[in-house]
């Protein structure tokens, strides 16, 4: 018995790993081009006199933090013994590779029109659908006696991306002032040799393009985005929990359990379906016999 279910949870496991095997290649492929974009910052370092540590620093930090989330859907699939959908690791990992490389050490922020909001935006989806998932998977355990309805569902899969965009936010303001970056873009609108009038005297001094800073501005419009890209998955997952509970069975985050519950009822489907086309061939047989006498 022992060995049968060990060969059976070997299986299920298994079939979980190739399930996700398109996801796993990508996130490889990006950790792969996040290594080489490490050591071409290091290498560039030794060759060029002008290039400052402090930018090779960063950089190979901002490739540091990419491999460490890219790495967060591998470990927690199997220390958890859980099924992660491809398009949620996908989009983790390209919204990822996003941030890090192509944004912060390829400077796309700087030189992409709203790029800063599109990722945003995108961070609102992606850590929504994450969330989702997360509630969806306890509110459907086994042996659960009460169940959420929809609306807190959505709730607190609401609560809890907005709780994430609020503690990124303080990570902006807190590297800006701790060690001088422009995260929040407050120097974009800074007048350099403005000239203001303190105690009747003309002095330099700090002027804003925009009143109360850039950076406020940049905040709060970072917040907006984000919540528009939250209240669309909110709201499709609203409708869909009311009209069609059933559509986001296997296709959110699944335990080893819920996972080989899924393959067996596959396996149920495939051996009906063959029985199911053989007594309808054997009613048309029957149809043609009786209309031919």
């Amino acid at each position: 018995m022992r060995a049968r279910e060990r060969e059976e949870e070997d299986e299920v496991l298994c079939a979980m790993r190739r399930k996700g095997r398109r996801a796993v290649r990508l996130n490889i492929a990006l950790q792969l081009i996040t290594i080489a974009t490490a050591l071409a910052s290091l290498v560039l370092y030794f060759t060029q006199d002008e290039r400052g540590a402090d930018i090779t620093v960063n950089h190979i930090a901002q490739c540091v933090c990419a491999l460490v989330v890219f790495n967060v859907p591998l470990v927690i699939s199997r220390r958890f013994r859980c099924y992660i959908p491809d398009f949620l690791t996908v989009t983790l990992c390209l919204f990822t590779f996003a941030h890090f490389v192509i944004g912060e050490i390829y400077r796309a922020y700087d030189k992409l029109f709203l790029y800063d909001k599109i990722l945003h935006t995108t961070g609102g989806v992606i850590f929504a659908l994450l969330s989702f998932s997360v509630v969806w998977l306890l509110n459907n355990a086994e042996g659960r006696k009460t169940k959420l309805s929809p609306f807190f569902v959505v709730l607190f899969t609401f609560c809890f991306t907005m709780t994430v965009e609020y503690v990124w936010e303080l990570v902006e303001f807190s590297a800006d002032r701790l060690f001088g970056l422009n995260m929040q873009r407050w120097q974009d609108s800074i007048i350099p040799g403005a000239e203001i009038v303190v105690g009747g005297e003309i002095v330099q001094g700090t002027v804003h393009s925009l009143a109360y800073g850039n950076g406020l501005f940049d905040t709060m419009s970072d917040m907006a985005v984000n919540i528009a890209g939250c209240l669309a998955v909110c709201i499709f997952a609203y409708i869909g929990m009311k009209r069609r509970p059933d559509w986001f069975e296997n296709k959110v985050i699944l335990t080893e359990g819920q996972f080989r519950a899924m393959l067996a009822e596959k396996k149920a489907q495939a051996k009906t379906a063959p029985r199911e086309t053989e007594g309808e061939e054997e009613r048309e047989t029957s149809q043609d016999t009786e209309e031919e006498s």
